[in-house]
């Protein structure tokens, strides 16, 4: 569905890509992993289109972004949806007027429309009855599905998530981590950067581990706990000690 080919990108003589080609399937969670400064998010502003790489390509559904007319690049953009770290929410609105702020549409919807629209994205994310309140109102978790919920105003078939459970308790962590899961039964594909391993666990069906700017493997879980590559043997392993993760056993057991 996305196809990121050498893509490569320095900014104030810092390497930020290196040479980076994965793909994102259709329909799957694809989890972006490694520590800060690695240049998860970066693949997130490449694939959105707000950043164009110094060498290599991007292909939405087999269409190059960077070759796409100034309209075609309008409609790419409709087609994903962007969670922000911070959530990106306006004080000043209400939940409500968040959700619709940047609905191209708005103003051929009746009011009666508008209504059932926002009424519908907030029953989504569990947040019913909410529409009227601010977000200096919310608790950090509500924000964040508040956050979603409008990511979805547009329908997107791609949702791209940048660290999306920084910050929260492990009750609206959960929450978080099962409206991705929501998604990806209603057929959304998702790209989630994170560099909490036990929420990409959760959620992953694939997996790319970054460091430096370069991919250091991708694949699935498995491929992952069996791989030579020794940075990603220590980053799964210094994440599972501090978490106690369950899966120190099954990585073991995998490679007897």
């Amino acid at each position: 569905m996305i196809e990121l080919k050498n893509i490569s990108i320095t900014l104030n003589e810092n390497v930020i890509l290196n040479n980076v080609s994965v793909n994102i399937e259709k329909g799957l969670n694809t989890v972006v992993l490694g520590p800060s400064g690695a240049g998860k998010s970066s693949i997130l502003k490449i694939i959105l289109g707000l950043w164009t790489p110094d060498r290599g390509e991007v292909f939405y559904e087999g269409k190059n972004i960077f070759k796409m007319s100034r309209e075609e690049v309008k409609q790419h953009r409709k087609n994903i949806g962007m969670v922000f770290q911070g959530n990106a929410l306006f004080d000043s609105l209400t939940v409500a007027e968040n959700l619709v702020y940047f609905l191209p549409n708005k103003k051929k919807l009746s009011e009666s429309e508008l209504r059932l629209k926002i009424e519908e994205l907030l029953s989504f994310v569990n947040l019913s009855g909410t529409e009227d309140l601010y977000p200096v109102e919310l608790s950090g978790g509500m924000k964040k599905r508040v956050a979603i919920a409008r990511a979805l105003a547009f329908n997107p078939k791609v949702i791209l998530f940048d660290e999306p459970t920084t910050g929260l308790d492990p009750i609206n962590t959960v929450s978080v981590l099962d409206l991705i899961d929501k998604l990806k039964q209603n057929g959304t594909t998702s790209v989630v950067v994170t560099h909490i391993l036990d929420d990409a666990i959760e959620i992953g069906d694939n997996f790319i581990v970054i460091n430096n700017g370069s991919i250091s493997e991708v694949g699935s879980l498995d491929k992952l706990l069996k791989t030579d590559n020794q940075f990603v043997s220590d980053f799964f392993k210094r994440f599972r000690e501090e978490n106690h993760n369950p899966f120190l056993k099954i990585s073991n057991e995998v490679k007897k």
